[in-house]
């Protein structure tokens, strides 16, 4: 059970994973209760007031990672904010051709 979820972990908190959300925080708190296995995700301010939760919980224990990572993806990545559009990245000849463009041509005699 505890294989499946130190692998979940470790895929969330993978370099690559880490560098496209920075403020993603994970934490683990491993209890010795003999309660059911959970993984639980709080949500940032936007998300709860859509969800109207703070924070949503995975009873994990018959999961293995890769169902636990589609439930992620299914429930907890669709709470995303969109992305702004930064807008289009130009090429250094489309920017010397915009600011040509700008400049008046000569006149003609």
């Amino acid at each position: 059970i505890w294989k499946r979820h130190r692998d979940f972990l470790f895929l969330l908190s993978t370099p690559r994973v880490v560098q496209t959300n920075p403020k993603c925080v994970v934490k683990t708190d491993v209890v010795c209760n003999r309660q059911p296995a959970e993984v639980k995700f709080s949500l940032i301010p936007s998300a709860q007031e859509q969800l109207k939760v703070k924070d949503v919980r995975f009873l994990s224990t018959n999961l293995n990672t890769l169902e636990i990572l589609q439930l992620c993806n299914k429930h907890i990545s669709s709470l995303a904010p969109e992305e702004e559009d930064t807008g289009k990245v130009l090429t250094k000849a489309e920017k010397q051709k915009i600011a040509s463009a700008g400049k008046k041509a000569p006149k003609k005699k």
